[in-house]
Order: structure tokens, then C-alpha cells, then sequence
């Protein structure tokens, strides 16, 4: 056998022997596999060699493959490479502790305060974690050594809340009596121990809305900013909970009690648009128009909710709280006629308060000042004497007669009035000053013989009083002498 044939003949052989290697590691193209079947195949077969023959070198070069191109392979993502183990979430919440806990040991303060944020957003995270317990109860005690103890006092409530069966919860306890008899004012240890008595319920949401309520209700001044974080915790781990528009309602007040005025505002309108069948729909709208008519000074906006509440919401106690701030703030807006409507509808709601009664002194004042209908107001002003049967009657009776001299110019509704008075109250003080006032009055309009027959009642009818002797002389007076 020649030399080539030979180095042809070793070739595929070796290529023969290398193919299962290559097949089990990537599937080999159909036409390699053929070539190297037709290198093998001659030697297998007993049959004459034809392959040095031209003829046959020929064919054997026809049928060379052509050369394959060369194909770039993919990086393999780093998740699939040897050696690679991806950690698990909870191996990462382990590790996550391990080094905050570690870290919080250090001696430097401000490590400390650099652990410190990272431990409560731990905690957001992974609240019901098999660390959880002590990791709340180490970031009391980072804030006890950062002297935030206002908040560690919340931190260590939370715990009872949070884990009302811990073991740890005695330790908890413990320190927070210790914090307030040391730190704080004594007088609030009774009522925060309260707060953090074990929770009745074991639904674990309520219990925490009850505690972040209760808190921000009693102690949001003093405790402002850990509470204002419970309520930011509670809202992102309990979105659905269906209490939060109670909470809702509380962040409001406590906005509104710290002076934070916008806050408490945008904290009342976001209850009333996103649980618009809350049972305290109706307080946060009271509300709401309270911090804008008293703080914000947004007159107008005040108007419109306090009208609503009269209409949606009548007979209830922030009803009657809206006819009362009302009035005011229409008449600063100079809508003096709806102020009077308003003063109307607290006489026909609320007959029997004392606000009834000064409604009827401000729709006169109003109707005389503001809308210059005097008739009008001498008619509320009756209106007043028919409905309250007392003295105090008098001077607006006496009101009304100088409305009617000085506006209207009537001499005989003034006169009406002062009759008022001496027939209604005839066993007053006022009963002779009435007739006096009387007889004056047309004196002036030159009606002597009415103002003589006014001066002659007082003489008849209270002949002991002082005014009987100045009748005497005005009659006197006014009548002519004979002779003269």
C-alpha cells in the first residue's frame, strides 16, 4: 500500500474513534458524518482498493466537504456556570441580619446611627421573620443609645403589639417602664402601658391599627414623628386593610393638632375621595371645613363644604357645627343674603338654642347693615318678641323702634314698638320709658295731642315713678295758657 493511502487509512480511523466523543457533546453535522463514513468504509470492505486511480481520486475530491463556517457560541448566563449557586431570599434575610445585628454592636455611635435606619427598613421588609422579634427589640435599643426616646418608647410598644406571644416581650416591658419613669413624664406611663397591653384580637392588622390610632390620638404631639412612621409602616404592609379610613381620619387630627395645616387638609380630602361610604365621612368633611375656614383661610372652600354637610347630613351634631361657622364666613365673603338664608335655617332647625335667638339679632343686623332692607329687619325683630316670651325682648323691641325712626322714618311703627313694650311688659321699668319715648316722638312730628295723651298714661298708670313728674310739665308745656 503506498504512503497516502496509508495516511488516508490512519486519518479515519482516527476520526472514527474521536466521533462518539463529539456526538455526546454536540450532535455533528449529517455531512461530516458521511465523509467520515466513506474514509472508514474502504477498509472494512474486502473489495479490490480502487482508491489510486485517478477515476477514484477524482471522485474522492468531488465529494470533500466544504468547510464549515465558524460558529461564535454564546456566553452562558453566570447562573448556569459551574460553581454558581444563586442565594435563596430567605438566606439573604439571614445574612441581612447577621450583619446589621453584628454591626450594631459596634462601640462607634455613628455606626450606630447609619444601622439604625437600615434595621427599621429590614423590619418593614420582613416583619414576620424568624429574627423579627429581636431585631425590633435591638432597634429600641439603638434608639434608647441615640437618645431618641420618644421613639424607642414606640418601638417597645410595638413589640407587644407586633408579637404579643414573644418571650422577648417581657424584657420589652421592662424597658419601656424604665424609659418613661427616667426620660419622660410619669403621668403617661398609665395610658401608654394601656396601649400596650395585649391585643384581644389575634388579627394581627387590626391590632396594629388600633395601636398606631390609639397612639396617634393620645400622644401624636409628643410622639409625632414615630408615629407618623407606624402610620407609613402600617399603610405600605396592610394596603387592603378595610379600618384605614379610621386611620385616615386620625393622621388628619394629628396633622391639624401639630399646626401642619395643608397636611391635615390633603389627609381629610384623601379620606373623603377614597372611602366615600366611611362611616366618618361626615366627621372628616367637618373637619376639613374647620382647618379651612380657621387656618387656611380658604373662606370659599370652607362655604361649599359646610353647605354639603347641611344638605348630606342634616340633623347630625356637624351639621349644627356647619350653620354655626356658616354665617361668619359668608359675611366675610360679602354674601350677605345667603347669610341671612343660613341664620333662617338655624331659627327653623334649631329653634330652642341660644344660637336661634342670636341668629335672629344677626339676620336684623344684616338685613340693616349689609342689605339695607330695614323693613325687613324691624319684621325678624318682631319675629324675635313673638318667639321669646322675657325681658330680654325689650331692647330688641326698643331696636326695632329706632330702626323704624332712623331708617324707615315711620313714626307709627316706631310707636307700635314702644306699645309693644308697655303692653307686654306693662309691671317693667321699661313699661313708662316706653310711653315717654312715645310721646317724645310725636312730639317732634308735632302730633301734641297724641304725645299729650302718651304723657297722661304714664301719669295714670305709674303715678309713683320719676317720669309721672316730667309728664306732668310736658303736658303743662304743650298746652296753651287761657288768657295768652
Amino acid at each position: 500500500m503506498s504512503f497516502p493511502k496509508i495516511l488516508g487509512l490512519f486519518s479515519a480511523i482516527a476520526l472514527a474513534c474521536m466521533l462518539p466523543r463529539l456526538v455526546s457533546a454536540q450532535e455533528m453535522p449529517a455531512e461530516m458524518v458521511k465523509a467520515a463514513s466513506a474514509e472508514v468504509a474502504p477498509e472494512l470492505d474486502e473489495s479490490p482498493d480502487k482508491s489510486d486511480t485517478p477515476a477514484a481520486q477524482q471522485e474522492m475530491k468531488k465529494e470533500e466537504p466544504a468547510p464549515q463556517k465558524e460558529v461564535k457560541k454564546k456566553e452562558p448566563p453566570a447562573a448556569s456556570l459551574p460553581g454558581f449557586k444563586a442565594e435563596s431570599p430567605a438566606s439573604v434575610m439571614a445574612v441581612e441580619w447577621e450583619f446589621l445585628k453584628a454591626n450594631s454592636e459596634s462601640k462607634d455611635d455613628d455606626v450606630a446611627a447609619a444601622v439604625l435606619p437600615q434595621l427599621s427598613e429590614w423590619l418593614k421588609a420582613y416583619p414576620e421573620s424568624e429574627y423579627s422579634e429581636e431585631a425590633m427589640l435591638l432597634k429600641a435599643n439603638l434608639q434608647l443609645r441615640l437618645g431618641d426616646y420618644r421613639a424607642a418608647v414606640v418601638t417597645l410598644i410595638r413589640h407587644t403589639q407586633e408579637y404579643p406571644g414573644s418571650t422577648l416581650n417581657e424584657a420589652a416591658l421592662q424597658q419601656l417602664n424604665i424609659t418613661i419613669d427616667k426620660k419622660l413624664n410619669k403621668k403617661v406611663k398609665g395610658p401608654l402601658n394601656d396601649i400596650a397591653k395585649a391585643p384581644a384580637s389575634g388579627d394581627k392588622a387590626a391590632a396594629l391599627a388600633a395601636f398606631v390610632g390609639r397612639l396617634a390620638d393620645q400622644f401624636g404631639e409628643e410622639f409625632y414623628a414615630p408615629v407618623l412612621e407606624e402610620f407609613s409602616a402600617f399603610s405600605v404592609r396592610f394596603p387592603a386593610y378595610p379600618g384605614r379610613d379610621a386611620l385616615q381620619l386620625s393622621l388628619g387630627n394629628l396633622y391639624a393638632r401639630k399646626g401642619e395645616y395643608m397636611l391635615a387638609r390633603l389627609s381629610y380630602e384623601k379620606l373623603i375621595q377614597v372611602y366615600p361610604s366611611s362611616k366618618y365621612l361626615v366627621r372628616a368633611k367637618r373637619a376639613l371645613g374647620d382647618v379651612l375656614a380657621n387656618n387656611l383661610k380658604d373662606y370659599l372652600t370652607a362655604i361649599k363644604v359646610y353647605h354639603d354637610i347641611t344638605v348630606n347630613f342634616p340633623g347630625t351634631d356637624e351639621a349644627w357645627a356647619a350653620y354655626l361657622q356658616l354665617p361668619r364666613l359668608t359675611e366675610k365673603q360679602k354674601q350677605y343674603a345667603r347669610a341671612v338664608d343660613v341664620y333662617e335655617k338655624i331659627i327653623a332647625l334649631y329653634p330652642d338654642t341660644p344660637e336661634a335667638r342670636d341668629a335672629y339679632k344677626s339676620a336684623a343686623r344684616v338685613l340693616r347693615e349689609d342689605i339695607k332692607n330695614p323693613a325687613k329687619a324691624v319684621e325678624v325683630l318682631n319675629r324675635l318678641a313673638d318667639k321669646y316670651k322675657d325681658e330680654k325682648v325689650i331692647d330688641e323691641l326698643y331696636l326695632a323702634a329706632e330702626i323704624a325712626r332712623k331708617d324707615l322714618r315711620d313714626i307709627e311703627i316706631e310707636v307700635k314698638m314702644y306699645d309693644r313694650i308697655t303692653a307686654e311688659y306693662p309691671d317693667t321699668e321699661d313699661a313708662p320709658k316706653a310711653l315717654m319715648a312715645a310721646g317724645q316722638s310725636l312730639e317732634k312730628v308735632k302730633d301734641l295731642e297724641k304725645a299729650k295723651e302718651y304723657y297722661q298714661k304714664i301719669i295714670d298708670t305709674y303715678p309713683e315713678d320719676s317720669l309721672a313728674k316730667k309728664a306732668r310739665k310736658y303736658i303743662t308745656a304743650l298746652t296753651p295758657q287761657q288768657g295768652t
